[in-house]
């Protein structure tokens, strides 16, 4: 599964001041991770938030990743994310070790 097959399937606004980074649109209905991706094929990792209240669910795709945040309401806040923003944000939330400098920035504007 790649990032624009998600992109097409639902509506997603951009992250303000981001580039690669998408949330998906407050219109779109409630969705669980599983009803988001619609596939039984992609592994779904947990890890636990900063915040006591949010569980994180980090998917990786071909071309970047989705990472969500399931809140104690079992509601969820969906972020699709470029290859470069995937790794950095995880690296941001402690998912992963090592230095998103060591990472190029993205040359494009859409996934």
């Amino acid at each position: 599964m790649k990032i624009d097959d998600l992109l097409k399937r639902f509506q997603w606004e951009q992250i303000p001041n981001t580039n690669g980074r998408f949330t998906l649109s407050r219109q779109e209905t409630p969705l669980s991770v599983e009803a988001l991706l619609g596939s039984e094929e992609v592994e779904i990792k947990q890890y636990p938030s900063a915040d006591p209240q949010e569980m994180i669910h980090i998917v990786e795709l071909e071309d970047g990743g989705l990472i969500s945040y399931e809140r104690k309401d079992a509601t969820f806040i969906h972020t699709l994310n470029s290859q470069n923003m995937f790794k950095r944000k995880q690296w941001e939330l402690g998912i992963i070790s090592f230095s998103p400098r060591q990472i190029p920035d993205d040359d494009q504007q859409d996934p």
